[in-house]
């Protein structure tokens, strides 16, 4: 069954796809980021716009106690259950956290959606003194293996205004432009996630700019001619390549 496309931010039809979909982040950068933030088993740590959970997961497993924050309903019921992890309601402009409760904040896949003006105060409200903000992004390489780079010319064809501006934007700027955080750090590693046809279709549903730029009828032909390119080539599995992008800044104190 079809799908109607999403609003602007809104997964609330896009969950289960976003779910199955999407692709986790290195480990050797989480590890990496984590020994910036200075983190350990056992700190308070929170994870907003924690989505489906791919994120909090490796912060899960690495001991830390997490508050996953996620607005949409749909999206916390994909999350799988663990332990250490308390999932609430809640926004970037509104976390629902004590003062000084966090020893380290993550955004993972979805700070280009926040009011930063309104967020980055409130994020450091929630930190401890000398505590870090970390935003990270999976960037697809747009222009290899061949079929990641003809799905492209697809969606430019029916969408040519999906692409992204998140991407390009001065994040280190971005991250310092309130006077609550300084210190900007950059971490990067490169990644495959190597996908079923299946799953590499339930990609691109899952993407909610597209689906707003598309609309529903667009959205549908970009995944026809998308599974038409992939069965053309013949392959039963697609590897597309990320790099993983994520900048740390410290807490003002």
């Amino acid at each position: 069954m079809n799908q109607p496309a999403s609003q602007s931010g809104d997964f609330t039809h896009q969950a289960d796809a976003y779910a199955q979909s999407r692709p986790t982040y290195p480990d050797p950068l989480i590890d990496r980021l984590t020994a910036h933030a200075g983190v350990h088993a056992g700190d308070a740590v929170v994870d907003i716009g924690a989505g489906t959970g791919i994120a909090t997961r490796l912060l899960a497993a690495r001991r830390l106690q997490v508050t996953a924050v996620e607005p949409n309903a749909a999206m916390r019921a994909q999350a799988e259950p663990f332990e250490n992890v308390t999932w609430i309601d809640g926004t970037f402009e509104q976390l629902p956290l004590p003062d000084g409760s966090q020893t380290w904040a993550i955004s993972a896949q979805a700070f280009h959606w926040a009011d930063a003006a309104r967020a980055l105060p409130e994020v450091r409200r929630v930190l401890q003194p000398g505590g870090c903000f970390t935003v990270i992004w999976n960037n697809r390489d747009t222009e290899s293996p061949d079929i990641v780079k003809r799905t492209h010319d697809v969606i430019r064809a029916v969408a040519p205004d999906y692409f992204q501006p998140h991407r390009k934007r001065d994040w280190p700027k971005a991250l310092a432009s309130t006077g609550d955080f300084a210190e900007v750090a950059h971490h990067e590693d490169e990644h495959v996630h190597r996908m079923t046809v299946a799953a590499y279709l339930r990609l691109w549903r899952s993407i909610n700019r597209l689906a707003t730029r598309a609309g529903p009828d667009g959205l549908e032909r970009v995944l026809a001619r998308i599974e038409a390119l992939v069965r053309e080539a013949g392959v039963e599995r697609v590897d597309v390549i990320y790099r993983t992008r994520a900048w740390t800044a410290r807490r003002v104190d």
